[in-house]
């Protein structure tokens, strides 16, 4: 059995695909799966992987049909025979010892999720001549609340998935939501660190983050960005405040002000922001506060954690007066 298991979910992932399989051949911790989830691609990405396959009995490529980036990191998950389980987007590239330092620093605190930092590069990124680290000197942060710890920061801690190493009996049950993209990172990572016990930290950057242009991020905060993130602050709210899944006052407390936060920025400060796009902007602007007035009226966004300034944003939006609510955001 081996050791961790890296699952990489692909669409039509010909442009980036080689240098990101190549950084992960060319890692220095070689006990683990490489498992690619082909999600029903059109382009050369299955030829490219079979070529990896071929060469490297550490690879393996599923099929599935077309079901978005959630269903085949879930189905990786699934398939994953190891007791340890990382993610990898398509077109990032792992510094070489990435693997090393995440196994070395998981199982030394014998912590349930161990992370490290990234760093972004330019779309045309060509992995030359990286800096080469003593493990046990890497300098890092060990908590036995990795809920707490995670909210440090009362606005919360970073939600990406691909720069963790996860036990997989620490994640069991947590799967990535069908049908939200981007926002699923955001779902997945707050469960984690609700269910988990303890966290080790790196700042150490292991990881490249291609800023590509084609990249989900990239382009643009569009009414799907929008109803997407509506549908994310729903399953949010249902999982960890409507369900009395949470208990405890203070973590309440926490998770309804994050809660509240991302619904306004996503569903009600990003589409004011884009009113200069006249020709949709009104649309655009009915559409959200159609997506954001039943959150609000079921409780999963209260307008009065946010501060009066961003209150008022919120009574403005919601009376349809867009100008004077894009003031105050």
């Amino acid at each position: 059995m081996p050791a961790i298991s890296l699952i990489i979910p692909l669409y039509n992932a010909e442009k980036y695909l080689r240098p990101c399989l190549d950084s992960v051949k060319n890692q220095t911790f070689e006990d683990m799966e490489v498992i690619c989830v082909n999600d029903g691609s059109t382009d050369m990405t299955s030829d490219i992987v079979n070529e990896y396959v071929a060469e490297d009995s550490r690879f393996r490529l599923i099929e599935q049909e077309n079901a978005g980036c959630s269903m085949a990191r879930n189905h990786g998950l699934k398939s994953a025979l190891s007791p340890y389980v990382a993610l990898l987007d398509q077109d990032d590239v792992l510094h070489p010892q990435a693997m090393e330092v995440l196994y070395h620093l998981i199982t030394k605190y014998g912590a349930d999720v161990a992370e490290f930092t990234n760093q972004t590069v330019a779309d045309e990124f060509e992995l030359k001549n990286p800096p080469h680290y003593d493990v046990e000197k890497i300098p890092a942060e060990y908590s036995k609340d990795a809920f707490h710890y995670w909210f440090k920061n009362p606005k919360g801690g970073s939600v990406l998935v691909w720069n963790r190493l996860y036990k997989k009996d620490a994640i069991a049950g947590i799967e990535f939501p069908k049908d939200i993209q981007p926002a699923e990172d955001t779902i997945f990572t707050l469960k984690v660190m609700y269910q988990v016990l303890s966290i080790v930290h790196t700042d150490t950057k292991l990881l490249y983050y291609r800023d590509s242009s084609t990249s989900v991020m990239n382009q643009g905060k569009t009414d799907k960005y929008v109803r997407v993130h509506a549908a994310a602050g729903q399953v949010l709210y249902d999982y960890f405040l409507k369900s009395s899944r949470v208990q405890n006052k203070q973590d309440y407390k926490l998770l309804e002000k994050y809660i509240t936060r991302f619904i306004f920025k996503s569903v009600i400060s990003q589409p004011l922001r884009r009113m200069k796009d006249k020709e949709t902007r009104l649309q655009s602007l009915e559409k959200a506060r159609e997506l954001a007035l039943p959150l609000y009226e079921e409780g999963a966004l209260k307008p009065q954690l946010l501060g009066w300034r961003k209150a008022r944003a919120c009574k403005l939006f919601f009376n349809g007066h867009y100008a004077l609510a894009r003031m105050f955001v």
